[in-house]
């Protein structure tokens, strides 16, 4: 259970650390802010290209509730909602990495 520093094991680090930085961006900012968007865009991608990293459903869950909360007719209760499921989808995501870089 040691970390080894290779390029694979830093860049989900700083993904661990962006996750939790745009978490805050999305607790302090108003919803419709485009750094949650720009993040799911990354993480979409990092999950194409690694398949066996993240379960690909778990984060079309994500997008899909990072995409619905751009909308502006929905009540503040149902955004709450989908802020909740978009913030269990981050700690999805910071599980795997979190294991991933200590099993790597």
């Amino acid at each position: 259970m040691a970390f080894t520093a290779t390029n694979y094991t830093v860049s989900l680090v700083l993904l661990m650390a962006l996750t939790v930085f745009i978490a805050g961006v999305r607790l302090r900012k108003p919803v419709e802010n485009n750094w949650p968007f720009l993040y799911w865009v990354l993480v979409g991608v990092l999950a194409l290209t690694n398949s066996d990293l993240f379960d690909l459903r778990i984060i079309a869950v994500g997008v899909i509730a990072g995409l619905l909360l751009r909308f502006e007719f929905m009540s503040r209760g149902v955004s709450k909602v989908i802020m909740t499921v978009e913030m269990a989808v981050w700690v999805y995501i910071l599980y795997a990495c979190w294991v991933t870089v200590i099993s790597y």
